[in-house]
């Protein structure tokens, strides 16, 4: 039976109280707080350690440590491995409270805090999250691998504007990295910067030419800029390589039309249709081809189909509660969006209190969502509306309030 004295770090020092978390008495809580303790221990357990800890079998591993925390054994190194393997076995909450205590370890710091951002994110805590990423963005300024991290969790949690501030800081650091040029390009045209989306994929598709994603995602950003010969070029580039997905297939249809190349449209059309991949929009561009062929007749039959399409009789429940469904799940911007195309529908006065709610929470300028609150309550007169009108004057009050205070 050997013989070992090992001093605690600060970190081993404290974490040591939590390592095996609920399972010992406070006495012996105490008795593992002594410095500088001396341990008879056998080293044949580092063999069988050192074995589970190559095989990754997590739960063995909690299941061994727990053994030797009863037969005495105790350091930072087994300390560290149990809050590990708590991580690795899913065991988040208990993994969470043993990782805390390593946060300042000058050695062991920058592991426990990438792997509390994880459970976070798995928990969807985003704010933790963030917390964690800045704590190692910050510490490691030149590692293009947190801003990006960063930008993803802020993503998560419908934060473009500062996304795409730490999409741009991660490109800076490392401009070949194409999942950052992906997702930033999304992010950019998320926001409107469909030219400035245009340009990230312009650069990504020079790094990686045969990269079908860019490919895709240039084919929406170029109808969206109205640049119908960019949309061909990359929508025959992907037709070539065998993708026939009804949004590329639809979009380069579309294209080809606004070229004036009703014949390409139509080969297009005809096999979204022929492959049952119908939409009102799809119907709509077949009747306009038929009709600029002199096929009134063929062309009514879409159109109507276009209208059928368009116009269910539950477009306004539908369409009312999908953008309820945005605004509930913090997608402000999304929702605004949708909320000032249901506007040209209806007059449904819901519509106008769920863009004024949207408009308070996207923007810090209130004054969109004190004009729509008002407008809410001048439309309003049903009954059931009133915990709505009661939500629009409370809301307008705090404006009033805030203007107060900044002297408007």
């Amino acid at each position: 039976m050997g013989h070992f004295v090992r001093s605690l770090s600060i970190a081993g020092y404290f974490s040591i109280s939590l390592i095996f978390a609920g399972n010992f008495s406070n006495a012996f809580a105490e008795e593992l707080f002594l410095p500088d303790t001396v341990e008879e221990t056998d080293s044949s357990y580092e063999v069988k350690l050192d074995y589970l800890l190559g095989s990754e079998n997590h739960p063995a591993i909690l299941e061994f440590l727990d053994s030797l925390r009863e037969e005495g054994h105790y350091n930072p190194r087994l300390s560290w491995h149990y809050a590990r393997s708590l991580f690795q076995a899913g065991r988040l909450d208990a993994a969470r409270d043993s990782l805390l205590l390593w946060e300042e370890d000058s050695v062991y710091r920058t592991r426990a805090d990438n792997m509390l951002v994880q459970i976070a994110v798995q928990q969807r805590n985003h704010l933790e999250a963030i917390k964690y990423l800045i704590r190692l963005r910050d510490r490691y300024p030149d590692n293009p691998v947190y801003p990006y991290r960063l930008a993803r969790v802020f993503t998560a949690s419908n934060q473009l504007l500062a996304a795409e501030g730490q999409y741009a800081r991660a490109y800076r650091l490392d401009t070949l990295n194409q999942l950052v040029i992906g997702e930033w390009a999304d992010v950019l045209n998320n926001l409107g910067f469909a030219q400035r989306a245009y340009r990230m994929l312009h650069r990504g598709i020079s790094i990686s030419p045969g990269n079908l994603g860019f490919r895709r995602q240039m084919v929406g950003v170029s109808y969206e800029l109205n640049n119908p010969e960019r949309v061909i070029e990359h929508g025959k580039y992907l037709t070539e390589q065998g993708d026939t997905t009804a949004q590329i297939v639809k979009i380069k249809a579309f294209a080809w039309y606004q070229l004036g190349r009703n014949q390409k449209a139509e080969y297009w059309i005809d096999y979204l249709l022929d492959n049952q991949l119908f939409g009102e929009d799809v119907f709509f561009y077949k009747a306009r081809i038929l009709a600029a062929q002199g096929d009134k007749t063929g062309a009514q039959e879409y159109f109507y189909e276009a209208v059928y399409s368009c116009l269910s009789p539950n477009f306004n429940t539908f369409a009312i509660q999908s953008g309820i469904n945005l605004y509930e799940t913090n997608q402000y911007a999304d929702a605004i969006r949708w909320f000032q195309m249901l506007r040209t529908f209806s007059a449904n006065p819901m519509i106008t209190f769920y863009l004024a709610s949207s408009y308070f929470e996207y923007y810090d300028d209130r004054d969109p969502a004190y004009r729509h609150f008002r407008l809410f309550l001048d439309q309003s007169t049903r009954e059931d509306q009133e915990p709505y009108r009661k939500y629009a004057m409370s809301r307008i009050r705090e404006i009033t309030e805030e203007r107060h205070f900044r002297g408007e």
